[in-house]
Parts: structure tokens; sequence; C-alpha cells
């Protein structure tokens, strides 16, 4: 795994876009409860830095440097805290994302924004960043299947 944007095909990537697809699919209708909340936030906020790594990986058409890295989990964190604490982030926030979902069904029905419960308790899922930091330098701080472990590139050819 080293081309732009393949970090969304880790394995633990997969797990959290299947336990987004379950939890909002069948376990919010099934329970609906604070668990079913939570188990969004965890793998939503683990899931997203991944995400915005690999979009700035394949705009950029080349793997993803430290710096990246640490704004993709600075922007995840900051604006997940916003999202959950900040009344006017939060209900633009709604409002965004309900319109992505107008638009991804074909424009049909009303443009409603979605509901997010905001509750500051959910600022405890912010340490699975850590999680989803050392996911993403372990895929991108290795060298690729075949190459040199350490590859010293001189400017000044040396004599044979």
């Amino acid at each position: 795994m080293n081309r732009p944007g393949d970090l969304l095909l880790s394995p633990w990537a997969l797990v959290s876009v299947a336990v987004i697809l379950v939890n909002d699919h069948v376990l919010k209708g099934a329970f609906g409860n604070t668990m079913t909340g939570k188990l969004s936030d965890v793998a939503g906020v683990f899931l997203f830095p991944l995400l915005l790594l690999s979009v700035l990986e394949v705009l950029r058409r080349k793997l993803a440097g430290r710096a990246a890295i640490a704004w993709s989990i600075a922007v995840t964190g900051i604006g997940f805290a916003a999202v959950k604490t900040v009344s006017p982030i939060g209900d633009a926030y709604e409002w965004v994302i309900g319109f992505f979902r107008w638009t991804a069904g074909g424009f049909r029905g009303e443009l409603l924004p979605i509901v997010v419960f905001r509750d500051p308790s959910d600022l405890w899922v912010l340490p699975i960043l850590f999680a989803s930091y050392l996911v993403v330098t372990h895929n991108r701080t290795r060298a690729p299947q075949g190459a040199p472990e350490h590859e010293v590139i001189s400017p000044v050819p040396h004599p044979t």
C-alpha cells in the first residue's frame, strides 16, 4: 500500500466503513441509543483523517507527508469538537451534509438538514485520532515493497 488514496483500502478503514454502514442502517433503527451514537462518532472520527489524506493524495498525485498527516488529524479533531460544541458550526454542518445527501439522492425530495446531537461528552472519542495517526504513519513512513529500506542519493557520482 503505497499509492495515493490507498489508505481507504486498509483493513482498518474498511472496518470503519462497515461499522458506520451497519450502525447507521441497522443498529440505530433497532436500538437508537447513546451507544449507537458513540459508535458512529468513533468510526467517523477514526476514518475522516484517512479520507482527507486520500483526497489530498489523489489531487496531488503523491503520498502525503508528515505535515499533511498532522493537518488531517488536526482538522478532524477541531472540526468534530466545533460541530459538537459550537451551535452555529453544528447548524451549518447539518445543512451542508443535508445538501450532500440531497444531491446524492438526485435532488429528489426536500432539502433537509441532518440531525447532530450536540453533546460535549462526545469529545471523549477524540483519542481515537491517535489510532488514525498510527495507521497512517504505518502505511506512509515505511519503504514501498521491494524498495531498499534506506536509500542514499548522492549528488556527486562515486568513482567505480
